[in-house]
């Protein structure tokens, strides 16, 4: 019985001790941790690629360590760029966190499986400015990278994710200029997860499960720094599954003739304003975890496009711009958009003649709506259906109402498409702003009843048919300074003109209907929209010169 009492005191006396040393363990730990706690949290920064040979800086540290997980609060936190990393050609990081409250770190996903798992991170007031050298010399093309310095996690895991107060700036080491900003976002995420494969792929971001916020602005800077596209207002839910932008703009950063005179060749000023985005019906999780981009519309509202061009430049006769189903064929996403829309739009078009001209010419299109559909870049889908429909409506200089049904076969390989148009009744002296600077002839009378065209065209050349009504048609030839000061050879021309060249109406006196015929050979410098319109313009030069079809593909072969 002695022995037995004996071994029961033993077991006691080793368990009172167990359970001391339990309940004690997580003072120890605690005592340990605080303690090290800035060496400990600077190594696990500082392990990564990334912030390799950063300093780290933490105005307080505090960690409380418990079996269910630890905490961390962390304060005036500074990410620095140490000595070594001050060369150009490095990527580096000034970091300022204002606060930080992690919740629930796992130790053993630490050390065993080089995880950072928490419950929850609230962050904020954080501040994060990287400076890398230009793209085209940072060699980190994802499968092409130079070997990653320091030890990257396998895996980072939050279950409920909270900033407040985030911006970021990016700049160009060389030249210290910045390439991407981002004001003041907020966002609420569950589920985040961040691996070594999104880091690997390039379209990926993160994992997510449920995401909300809100950001003030983002602005990116392109061209060398003249453009800047610039997103105001924006906001995103996956539960909603919208994505909104209060205002969409491409800035150029200096007036038209001064950015024009940074060019040897002809190249066009632009500027888009005060456009609204939508995107609904997105699938947000989707897009930031694969870089897939699905949604059931896209509606741009009320944008306002402005372009000039200066024709006293020479021409890049080198260039080819694509058409659209090598636009198509040419992004490297994977998107599908049932609907893309514009609405009220206004485009207008200034256009510096290479003459004399005392002035610009001038077009402007407006109360513009427009819808494409379907939108996709998927191979599979492309196989089954490949018809890019583009129906748009506008007013002609805020009279001629334009109607426009365009389909791009985009799996062709001329790249076939058709199109079908009409333009309303106007006052044709209403182009006078565009044709007199350029021509030096402006429309002294005439009205445009109706006008029909259907075309064909792909890559190389366009045919099709145009029926213009219009009805006391005459022009008028302006003087040395593009006025209406007409000396005697001018009077003489101009009568001519109108009575040997020009047919003043259609239908003739005699109820005879003159079918303008349409073919043009593509201009392979000339962007899509400039081909539109020279198809159209030829219908409308052979309805007034009786040219045939045959005849304009022979005038085509002789030049």
């Amino acid at each position: 019985m002695k022995s037995v009492r004996i071994i029961l005191f033993l077991m006691v006396g080793l368990m009172g001790l167990a359970a001391i040393g339990y309940f004690s363990l997580p003072t120890i730990v605690n005592l340990y941790l605080n303690n090290n706690a800035d060496r400990i949290v600077r190594d696990m920064i500082t392990r990564t690629s990334d912030f390799a040979g950063h300093e780290v800086h933490f105005g307080e540290i505090r960690i409380a360590y418990g079996f269910l997980g630890t905490e961390l609060r962390l304060r005036d936190v500074e990410i620095n760029p140490g000595e070594s990393e001050s060369e150009r050609d490095k990527i580096r990081f000034n970091l300022n966190l204002k606060e930080a409250n992690l919740t629930g770190f796992r130790w053993v996903d630490f050390l065993l499986d080089n995880t950072i798992r928490l419950d929850s991170a609230h962050l904020e007031g954080l501040s994060l400015e990287s400076s890398t050298p230009p793209l085209e010399e940072l060699e980190i093309a994802r499968g092409k990278d130079k070997k990653r310095e320091g030890r990257d996690y396998d895996r980072i895991w939050v279950s409920h994710i909270r900033v407040n107060q985030l911006n970021f700036f990016n700049k160009d080491s060389y030249t210290d200029s910045t390439r991407l900003s981002m004001k003041d976002l907020f966002v609420f995420a569950d589920e985040f997860s961040f691996t070594k494969e999104h880091l690997e792929d390039r379209k990926s971001l993160f994992d997510v499960a449920f995401i909300q916020g809100y950001m003030a602005e983002a602005t990116v800077h392109l061209n060398d720094y003249r453009n800047a596209i610039s997103a105001k207002d924006l906001s995103f839910d996956t539960d909603d599954k919208k994505l909104l932008i209060g205002e969409v703009s491409l800035v150029n950063k200096l007036e038209k003739n001064a950015y024009i005179r940074q060019f040897a060749r002809e190249t066009d000023w632009m500027e888009l304003r005060q456009g609204r985005l939508e995107l609904s019906g997105i699938d947000l999780a989707l897009y930031l975890g694969s870089g897939d981009l699905h949604a059931e519309k896209l509606l741009v509202i009320d944008p306002q496009l402005e372009v000039f061009r200066d024709k006293r430049k020479p021409e890049d006769r080198e260039k080819r711009p694509k058409m659209i189903h090598e636009i198509v064929r040419s992004i490297d996403l994977r998107i599908r958009i049932d609907t893309v829309a514009v609405e009220n739009m206004r485009v207008s078009y200034e256009e510096r003649p290479d003459n004399e001209a005392p002035r610009s010419g001038k077009i402007f299109f407006d109360r513009l709506n427009a819808t494409i559909y379907p939108f996709t870049t998927y191979e599979e889908e492309l196989a089954n259906n490949d018809t890019l429909h583009l129906v748009a409506e506008a007013r002609l200089m805020g009279l001629g109402k334009i109607d426009l049904k365009n389909r791009y076969f985009l799996r062709n390989e001329k790249g076939r498409f058709t199109m079908q148009g009409h333009v309303g009744s106007f006052d044709l002296r209403a182009i006078n702003q565009m044709v007199e600077p350029a021509t030096r002839v402006a429309v002294k009378s005439g009205r445009l009843t109706d006008l029909y065209f259907t075309i064909d065209g792909n890559d190389y050349d366009g045919w099709g048919k145009l029926i213009a009504t219009y009805e006391n048609l005459e022009i008028e030839i302006l003087d040395k300074n593009f006025s209406h000061n007409q000396n005697i050879f001018q009077r003489i021309g101009s009568f001519l003109a109108n009575k040997l060249v020009i047919k003043s109406q259609n239908p003739s006196r005699r109820g005879e209907l003159k079918e303008g015929a349409v073919y043009l050979v593509r201009d392979q410098s000339k962007f899509i929209f400039n081909y539109w319109w020279q198809l159209v313009l030829s219908g409308l030069k052979s309805t007034i010169t009786g040219d045939t079809e045959e005849e304009l593909r022979e005038k085509s072969k002789k030049k």
